[in-house]
């Protein structure tokens, strides 16, 4: 719907539940039980097929969606892996194998850790 409207949408952890699970327990609790992206199946054979990493794999996955990524790095390799999607194209299977690993949960959602309502509109 956001692209019809010629809305642009950004990725937010991109890479899943990772970088939740560093947090303290009240961010971390819903991540516990979510399978890491970077072990799936479908992104592992994309990886195989194509020579590239999990992470290439699902950074390319949004970004041939016309989802725009913002990864996050302190490496320097990782953060040059990160440049390097757009050489490399994932079939259509491959895009509807990623997209059903969806399990419509939202990590960053400030209405499940917060002890307070949420007024977005005020």
């Amino acid at each position: 719907m956001a692209q019809e409207n010629k809305i642009a949408v950004t990725a937010y952890s991109t890479f899943g539940p990772q970088s939740f699970l560093e947090l303290p327990p009240a961010f971390r609790e819903r991540a516990n039980d979510v399978p890491l992206l970077f072990e799936a199946k479908a992104v592992k054979a994309a990886a195989g097929r194509t020579g590239k990493s999990p992470a290439q794999v699902l950074l390319r996955w949004a970004t041939q969606r016309n989802i725009a990524v913002i990864p996050k790095s302190n490496n320097v390799d990782r953060l040059q892996q990160n440049l390097q999607v757009t050489d490399f194209d994932l079939s259509k299977e491959e895009l509807d194998e990623i997209s059903a690993l969806d399990l419509g949960l939202r990590f960053n959602d400030p209405g499940h850790y917060l002890h307070q309502p949420l007024r977005i509109f005020a």
